[in-house]
């Protein structure tokens, strides 16, 4: 009779267990089904993963989505109670089927790789906190026409927004520090330039072979421009560069002054050193 009691109390909550699990995994949107141990939540637009960071905070480190054509990613604002800060490296990287990603207004940097080769990706808005976007993050994103940037950006990675063929002109935030190399470089449908109040540092090969500017404006506070800033393949775009907008004297008036007027001898032409697979 024992014997029998205690198979019938097993029986009870084994039941009682997977009843549990399964009004958990019914319930996909609810921000807090979470499975600690491997620190996921599962919504309706996939399963994201997490580390804890410092100061009670969490930072996105995998997305596993739906992978369907047309996916529309929102990232959970906070995990466990913590909110979430960052976006870690190569989250998003060369997933082609999402198309508009919605980012927490909680997050402040965006890492390296993290949303590179998303070729269906059209349009980002970057929440006002944001301070720093890595290395080649939104690099090969060719069908990426327009970006907010946010009000508090601190500073743009070496080749941000690399090979990004119908990007648009953005609006660089006055807070916009450093842009890093090859940041625009190839980005053809660009048109203008125009150096934020902050700017200090102007990446080398920044805005190389932006075929399409036509517009671009210096200012007294940068005080580095890397070698071939404003060029392209075969010529310089010193034409184009509005005078008026630096002062006599200035980092700008010095590179202004020193490049060459229009035609770029083959043998100095930059190589481009090209953007590393993060898989490879």
């Amino acid at each position: 009779m024992r014997k029998f009691l205690a198979l019938a109390l097993s029986c009870i909550l084994l039941v009682a267990t997977l009843a549990s699990c399964a009004v958990g995994l019914g319930d996909p949107d609810a921000i807090n089904n979470y499975t600690p141990e491997v620190k996921t939540i599962t919504t309706d637009k996939g399963v994201f993963t997490f580390e804890e960071a410092e100061g009670d905070t969490a930072i996105l480190v995998g997305y596993n989505g739906r992978a369907t054509k047309d996916d529309h990613v929102e990232i959970p604002t906070e995990f466990n109670g913590r909110p979430v800060v960052g976006i870690g490296n190569n989250v998003f990287y060369n997933l082609a089927a999402v198309v508009e990603v919605k980012i927490p207004a909680t997050v402040t940097s965006i890492g390296d790789y993290a949303f590179a080769n998303c070729t269906e990706l059209t349009s980002v808005t970057l929440p006002d906190g944001l301070l720093s976007i890595g290395f080649a993050t939104f690099t090969g994103c060719t069908k990426l026409e327009t970006v907010n940037l946010g009000n508090s950006l601190v500073s743009i990675g070496d080749s941000a927004f690399k090979s990004c063929p119908v990007l648009k002109n953005i609006a660089l935030p006055a807070t916009l520090e450093s842009i890093g190399e090859y940041a625009f470089a190839y980005d053809e449908a660009l048109t203008e330039f125009a150096a934020p109040a902050a700017l200090k540092d102007l990446g080398t090969l920044a805005f190389y072979n932006c075929t399409g500017l036509t517009s671009i404006k210096l200012s007294d506070t940068l005080e580095n421009i890397g070698e071939y800033a404003f060029v392209t393949e075969k010529t310089t775009m010193k034409a184009i560069i509005d005078t008026t907008s630096y002062s006599e004297g200035s980092k700008a008036a010095e590179y202004v002054a020193a490049m060459a007027d229009t035609v770029i001898e083959e043998t100095e032409a930059p190589e481009d050193n090209g953007v590393t697979d993060p898989e490879a």
